[in-house]
């Protein structure tokens, strides 16, 4: 019996890496063909990288087969982002090449450190770290890499001459922003851009299981606890509702049905929207590392674990509305988001920010 489970544990695991990809390649200049020596190699959104050697070459093991949006870059040239999709294991080989010089966008540029500076400084970090009790722990460590534009319509943009390094003292990682675009507006950000991860040391074991505390806290009522918890089909037992809007051809009634004056949730339930449990959003992909959430209306979530204001005067729970333009998006089982088809988020997910913000790649226990 011992050797047999030895023999079954050792073909699972010999299964496993063969089912892996190993990514190769070079980095070079896109006009001189000539290598660029130690170039961030990695997957946009994690702390799975590598840097290019004094060749060029570069080497990324163990990768899952699916979807992956490269990215790849290198001081003083435009950063580089690709998707790469992998149907069968083995040696892979990609080389990317990148073009010298950033341009920015803008109309005026503040770079002097001045009073209006340090105004707008205040206002980008805010909302690239956010307001949760982790943001206090957090900290912008080269503000001076941002470049601030004005418009005269009051819009507070900004890009980055090189990434932004954000330490998350909350969390234990160092994170490394291309912000390749930052809009700040009537009170309402949009931004984006390439993420990488970089797992900070702890200095004693007392700080690495107090992270670790700390990155269970951020998932729970985040976007990828969401998504597990919908591939699990499990969403009431960790703590979320989910409605689906129905559509118009197929309401009982073509307006809300008012009681008592309130705009309550019961006043909507199967009028305008129905409750759905994840097994009805989620679908098998074209490769078992894959999952497709799929919704042709938008979606109404509630975390029930976190007290807030809502549209509904029945439900006074943390709310957020998820739309899908193209009518899916593509995940893992562990919810880490590989082709998002330019999915939506507005209200309480849309709110979080670097100070609560895990990579893809982050696990739970077992």
């Amino acid at each position: 019996m011992i050797i047999t489970l030895a023999w079954l544990l050792c073909t699972r695991v010999q299964a496993q890496q063969a089912a892996t990809v190993t990514l190769t390649g070079k980095v070079t200049d896109e006009k001189t063909g000539k290598p660029l020596p130690f170039a961030n190699v990695f997957i946009n959104n994690t702390t799975i990288g590598t840097n290019s050697d004094e060749n060029g070459n570069y080497r990324l093991p163990n990768l899952a087969i699916g979807s992956l949006e490269m990215v790849v870059s290198f001081l003083g040239y435009e950063t580089v982002k690709q998707t790469l999709r992998f149907e069968q294991p083995g040696v892979k080989t990609v080389l990317f090449k990148l073009r010298e010089g950033q341009e920015l966008k803008g109309v005026t540029i503040v770079a002097k450190k001045n009073k209006k500076r340090e105004k707008n400084l205040k206002i980008i970090s805010r909302e690239l770290l956010g307001n949760s009790r982790f943001s206090k722990l957090c900290k912008i460590t080269n503000p001076e890499v941002l470049r601030i534009s004005e418009d005269d319509d009051g819009h507070l943009g900004a890009q980055t001459t090189q990434p932004l390094i954000i330490e998350n003292f909350a969390l234990g990682y160092r994170i490394h922003q291309d912000l390749d675009d930052f809009d700040y507006y009537n009170g309402r950000v949009i931004y984006g851009g390439a993420t990488r991860f970089e797992l900070l040391e702890p200095k004693d074991d007392a700080q690495r299981k107090l992270w670790r505390a700390n990155q269970k806290e951020a998932y729970k009522g985040s976007l990828k606890h969401l998504l597990t918890s919908m591939v699990a089909d499990s969403l009431q037992e960790q703590g979320f509702k989910v409605y689906q809007v129905i559509p118009d051809s197929l309401r009982i009634f073509k307006s809300v049905r008012s009681v008592n004056g309130y705009n309550s949730l019961a006043n909507h339930l199967h009028n305008r929207i129905e409750a759905v449990r994840g097994m009805r959003l989620v679908r098998p992909g074209e490769l078992p590392t894959e999952r497709l959430v799929v919704s042709l209306t938008q979606l109404e979530v509630f975390n029930m674990n976190k007290r807030s204001r809502s549209p509904y005067s029945d439900m006074p729970y943390a709310y957020t509305q998820i739309t899908f333009p193209n009518g899916y998006m593509v995940i893992t089982p562990q919810g880490w988001v590989v082709m998002p088809m330019g999915f939506e988020m507005a209200g309480d997910l849309g709110n979080n920010r670097f100070s609560n913000l895990l990579p893809a790649d982050w696990k739970r226990d077992e």
